[in-house]
């Protein structure tokens, strides 16, 4: 087995980092040193194998790079990342950004270092990348940013003490595994990004004729504007009779973390998420759980109606600014290379699911994937007929995405709008933000 695998499975036992503020280069021991501002800290669920990543990097390169991650709160990220633009003072590594402001302002503006002459030079690297992302990400033959070549439909959880469904989820609709749930809730969250509900109305959307396609226009073509269309309403009617019948008591105001901490302590008996909340259910990750819980207990699944949230590649990743020296830019290439290299990518998929189409893995990979049984089940719950679709989150602007979308949420539950006025006064605001 890899070497580097093995320290990666264990990465809920690495230490943690030593956050900094500002940006450093050249610590007078020849050793080059930035800190960037990251989500993936503190009590973030990606942090748990972000933050190891990072010191494996460390360890990698002692004595030539090191970076250290400021903790940042994710709903935090994006906004940080304009203002330190708005002031120069842009971090030497990015990952992603309000979209909006990517497309209308960094890229058309050549903010950002091109990475083709790099990435052409690493052709072991370029072969495992995806090219709808390469593609994607090239604007006027100059290359944005590397994307994970990693892919990984999203789906359900449920925990089978509460609810065992009758049959698998992708021969079910919502109707059905309500009939189903009794007294059973789901963890919702209308905080943040409205992840976990934000997923459900995505899987929604996904299930109505045409429902695939609009989402698709949406994060492909251009951000969604106009919510007043039967799609977004029939959606948002289904959403509104879920949310008001099953929703878990804790749903407003809650961020993520609430929202997890109501499925892993059995207030709800269902979780919408991605692979990487497998981590969570492992006996190492026991402290977080409550009032009995046990990880052991959990399944995964698609969406009911055979529907799994992903995309094909139509997005932002890694990106280094062109504000960057170029002894920091050879950090953060070193970085984008080391995370994507062949190793990593079986440590990642280990920790938090998916697969690496463009990449032969190893069978040391294949033989530890077997072991985790939730793993294995929940990326093979996807089959030849699965609706594969964006999320809501990627064909939207950042402002409804981000803010408007989980604010107008608590007056959809209590009932004060109805679901063709909260999609009409989506479409006001997403207008007044793109016009």
């Amino acid at each position: 087995m890899r070497k580097s695998v093995l320290v990666a499975m264990l990465f809920c036992l690495g230490g943690s980092l030593a956050f900094g503020a500002g940006r450093q280069s050249g610590t007078g021991t020849g050793v080059i040193e930035v800190t960037i501002p990251h989500y993936k800290s503190g009590q973030n669920v990606g942090g748990l194998f972000f933050l190891p990543q990072v010191e494996r990097f460390n360890a990698r390169y002692a004595g030539t790079y090191k970076l250290v991650i400021e903790e940042l709160v994710q709903d935090m990220y994006n906004p940080k990342m304009q203002q330190l633009s708005q002031q120069g003072k842009l971090p030497v590594l990015i990952e992603g950004g309000a979209q909006e402001w990517l497309e209308e302002y960094i890229i058309p503006n050549n903010m950002y270092v091109d990475l083709k002459p790099w990435l052409d030079g690493k052709p072991e690297l370029k072969t495992r990348l995806i090219p709808a992302a390469l593609e994607y990400n090239t604007k006027n033959g100059r290359l944005f940013s590397i994307i994970y070549p990693v892919v990984r439909p999203m789906g359900i959880y449920y925990n089978a003490k509460l609810y065992q469904p009758s049959r698998p989820f992708s021969q079910m609709n919502w109707d059905q595994v309500m009939a189903e749930l009794g007294n059973n809730k789901i963890a919702f969250n209308t905080s943040e990004n409205s992840w976990t509900t934000m997923l459900v109305l995505s899987s929604l959307i996904a299930v109505q004729p045409g429902g695939v396609d609009w989402l698709r226009a949406g994060a492909r073509t251009a951000r969604i504007t106009d919510f007043n269309t039967p799609i977004m309403i029939n959606a948002v009617t289904k959403l509104q009779q879920i949310l008001q019948t099953y929703a878990s008591a804790n749903t407003l105001g809650a961020a993520y973390a609430d929202a997890a901490n109501s499925f892993m302590s059995q207030r709800s008996a269902l979780i919408a998420n991605g692979s990487w909340m497998i981590g969570d259910f492992a006996p190492d990750a026991s402290a977080k759980w409550s009032n009995g819980f046990n990880g052991a207990d959990v399944h995964g699944d698609v969406f009911p109606g055979n529907v799994a949230i992903g995309g094909d590649g139509a997005g932002y990743d890694w990106w280094i600014p062109s504000t960057a020296t170029q002894a920091e830019q050879e950090l953060a290439k070193a970085f984008i290379e080391f995370i994507m290299s062949p190793a990593e990518l079986e440590a990642y998929m280990l920790a938090e699911g998916g697969s690496a189409p463009r990449m032969q893995v190893s069978q040391e990979f294949l033989a530890e994937r077997a072991k985790n049984r939730l793993m294995d089940e929940y990326s093979g719950a996807v089959n030849a007929d699965t609706i594969l679709s964006f999320s809501f989150e990627s064909a939207v602007p950042t402002s409804i995405a981000e803010g408007d979308f989980g604010r107008l949420l608590p007056l959809l539950i209590n009932g004060t709008m109805t679901p063709a006025q909260f999609c009409q006064d989506l479409t006001v605001r997403a207008r007044e933000t793109v016009r």
